[in-house]
């Protein structure tokens, strides 16, 4: 059995791009930006959910609200990109320990988040931080 077949480059893993819903058992929801190798997020899903179990003991529920394929040269960006769109707006806790994946998990309406994610898939780019919709004016767009 060879290990490398000569004049063939190895297959590469697919990068995607996803946004989850995360509800705790308290009924807090965060929203999870993130990105993930492979066929599907659900993989990623699960590591997220093993880790807040082995802290809470609890299982949270989990939703895969947007899962797409992203150019591996364009993950990361568009990654960042939204991250800092949303970055004050961070989940925070104050347990020693955070479960996996928290430094991009958000306190934003799913529905903001999935427009977000949307319009930076499209090729659009911020040009200001995220502010919620209660405080920004009528004549502020965000995109």
């Amino acid at each position: 059995m060879a290990f490398l077949k000569v004049g063939k480059e190895p297959p590469k893993k697919k990068q995607r791009l996803y946004l989850m819903r995360i509800t705790f058992k308290s009924g807090l929801t965060v929203i999870k930006i993130g990105k993930a190798s492979g066929a599907s997020s659900k993989e990623r899903m699960l590591q997220i959910a093993a880790s807040i179990y082995d802290i809470d003991r609890t299982l949270p529920h989990i939703t895969v609200k947007r899962d797409q394929v992203v150019d591996a040269e364009l993950v990361f960006k568009y990654e960042t990109i939204l991250h800092k769109y949303f970055c004050n707006y961070q989940y925070k806790n104050d347990r020693r320990k955070p479960f996996d994946g928290i430094t991009e998990t958000f306190v934003i309406p799913e529905s903001d988040a999935i427009q977000a994610f949307e319009a930076v898939l499209a090729g659009l780019e911020p040009e200001e931080c995220y502010v919620m919709p209660e405080a920004v004016e009528e004549d502020c767009v965000s995109f």
